[in-house]
């Protein structure tokens, strides 16, 4: 098993969205094995077949997130929420799951006053970027800047590697060629260089347990470092 150093005195209740992706499911893992968190609940769709004696999955209709509010009285709420054009279909469901989720779950946690909000954004978010991916994720960035949570932590990876539950042929080709030709990505093209889901996660899992405040935003090329 692998083993994290408990790097807080006080143990710790969390709340995850989206521990069914790729980033939330390793996550999950993290969360569970660490003796720093006593309680981990999650919110699904359909539940997960993982079993923990200190797991709680909470199936959800996302719709209706407020009808939920108490399970963000937790100390720390993880957002891995996210979808791409091809599936959600439409530009405003792609908004309605990367933008009002995410921020709807943000404006609870502020309300039920967790001690920090940990979301995972994208490269290149900009409210201004003229590529509808990247301004979405810089809309969501600053609608969440303009709340009052202690610890605000946002991750903006590139392509990210790993095992998924569904096959994505485009991103699996992706990945594939970028992670063989990772030696080109030095000096100012470091950032852009594909991100193991894994490091992303153990990125999130320390910057929760540091309980550092204020607005923090980390780049590709951080997430090594802080993991």
């Amino acid at each position: 098993m692998f083993a994290l150093e408990v790097l807080a005195l006080e143990r710790r209740t969390a709340l995850l969205l989206g521990a069914s992706g790729l980033v939330g499911g390793e996550l999950l893992k993290l969360l569970l094995q660490s003796d720093l968190y006593c309680r981990v609940t999650i919110f699904v769709r359909t539940p997960l077949p993982v079993e923990h004696e200190k797991l709680q999955q909470v199936v959800v209709d996302f719709a209706r997130l407020e009808s939920y509010e108490r399970h963000f009285y937790v100390d720390d709420v993880f957002c891995c929420l996210g979808t791409t054009r091809k599936k959600a279909k439409t530009k405003q469901q792609f908004i309605q799951v990367d933008y009002e989720y995410t921020l709807r779950a943000a404006v609870l946690a502020e309300k039920c006053r967790a001690k920090s909000f940990l979301t995972v954004s994208s490269i290149g978010a900009n409210p201004c970027s003229p590529f509808f991916y990247q301004r979405v994720k810089g809309e969501t960035e600053e609608a969440l800047q303009r709340l009052s949570i202690p610890s605000l932590h946002i991750f903006r990876p590139s392509l990210l590697v790993g095992k998924r539950r569904e096959f994505r042929l485009a991103e699996a080709l992706a990945g594939w060629l970028l992670c063989r030709l990772s030696f080109l990505f030095v000096g100012k093209w470091k950032k852009y260089k594909p991100v193991d889901a894994r490091q992303l996660a153990l990125a999130m899992f320390y910057r929760a347990a540091s309980a550092t405040s204020g607005v923090h935003i980390y780049e590709c090329d951080e997430l090594a470092r802080i993991s």
